[in-house]
């Protein structure tokens, strides 16, 4: 059994959360490393096996075993170490001071997502013995951007026999077991210059994009909404062409952000666009255009039924007293790197309201930082012992 009630102290949750919103791990450029180096200390204190994966240019994640005394499968905690920017709105704080006040935890992080790291953290302290299988805390680099650290933590875990994974991703505790896919395109367009004077002399690269984006928007998506996640989306977000007012461009790039449900195929999409560029090449001379992946994240969807969440729903509702629906988020998470390439069962269940994340003044509730470290706490229990 763990070591400490069910009753997390709220002072010290908070005050940990504080000291990881401190530590600077903004994405780009990462630097996870100190921050990484901070937990292997917090973790190690507990006599933890850890295992620091260096990516490189002060980028490293951490993966950590708690060794249990059976052989039950075990449980793979995630949390990801980076953040996103503070952007160019004013805080009324400033964004790395981890300012504890009115309840709550302020600061770049605190929702999404060193709270749920730091209940990840105060949760297995308690737990130093008499679980009958192993917990594997995975710490990791690059979430917001590539997920090069939850690709590596996939890579060395591949053998280990798991009964699922729990992310701490704010959901407000709320319980979720889909996620949208990502599939993010870029397009570019190839001409050549010319004087503004005289067109016919060059190619527009920025014309033939919008003769691609015709193309691209007149694609049949018919696909009916899925009850979790709702309906398929595409967004042109970037657009980039052209240098001057009076020089025909000879380069035209956008960026599409495609957000995806649960039997769509992404490499028949990227085909159909391919098509696409070689139906105009054929039509339009001269027509020269590439089309490139830069985040490809299938959708990640676990039955209601499957035991793992049928488990981790019990114990939410005898934490909360409310009965769980399934619930999907649009957003994605590590969990669309690791659920599908160690083929398990996902939970996404944390601190902190998703629409607070990326925000200026992001901030967490120490409520729900307590909260989260009773169901957490429960959720072991109940799926590693006999």
């Amino acid at each position: 059994m763990p070591a400490y009630s069910n009753d997390p102290d709220p002072q010290a949750l908070a005050q940990l959360c504080s000291e990881l919103v401190k530590i600077d791990s903004i994405n780009p450029p990462g630097n996870e490393t100190r921050l990484a180096e901070y937990c292997a200390r917090y973790l190690g204190d507990l006599r933890l096996e850890l295992t620091v994966i260096n990516h490189g240019q002060n980028r490293s994640s951490l993966l950590a075993r708690l060794p249990g005394k059976g052989n039950k499968p075990g449980v793979l905690l995630s949390a990801h170490l980076d953040t996103v920017p503070p952007g160019l709105t004013a805080w009324k704080h400033n964004p790395l001071s981890g300012l504890i006040a009115d309840g709550n935890i302020y600061g770049r992080g605190a929702a999404d997502m060193k709270g749920g790291m730091a209940v990840i953290l105060y949760t297995v302290s308690g737990l130093k013995a008499g679980l009958e299988g192993d917990i594997y805390i995975a710490l990791t680099a690059g979430e917001e951007t590539d997920s090069l650290g939850a690709k590596a933590v996939a890579d060395r875990l591949a053998v280990v026999p798991l009964q699922g994974i729990i992310i701490p991703e704010p959901t407000h505790n709320q319980v979720v077991i889909a996620e949208k896919g990502a599939l993010w395109l870029e397009l570019t367009t190839f001409g050549k210059t010319a004087h503004g004077s005289t067109p016919a002399v060059g190619v527009n690269a920025v014309e033939h994009m919008r003769l691609l984006l015709d193309e691209w928007d007149a694609l049949p998506f018919n696909l009916p909404a899925h009850p979790l996640l709702g309906e398929f989306t595409r967004s042109l977000n970037t657009v980039q062409g052209g240098v001057k007012t009076n020089v025909v461009p000879d380069q035209c790039m956008v960026s599409i952000d495609m957000r995806t449900l649960p039997g769509q195929d992404h490499a028949e999409i990227f085909r159909q666009v391919e098509v696409l560029i070689e139906k105009l090449s054929g039509c339009v001379e001269p027509f020269k255009a590439s089309v490139v992946v830069s985040n490809d994240r299938p959708p990640v969807m676990t039955e209601p039924q499957h035991p793992f969440v049928v488990k981790f729903n019990q114990t939410a509702e005898t934490v909360t007293g409310t009965r769980p629906a399934p619930r999907g988020m649009f957003a994605f998470t590590d969990g669309s790197i690791l659920a599908p390439r160690l083929n398990l069962p996902l939970v996404v269940c944390g601190p902190g309201q998703p629409n607070i994340a990326h925000q200026p003044d992001e901030y967490v509730e120490i409520s729900q930082l307590t909260e989260s470290a009773k169901i957490l706490l429960q959720a072991l229990t109940g799926l590693l012992s006999v």
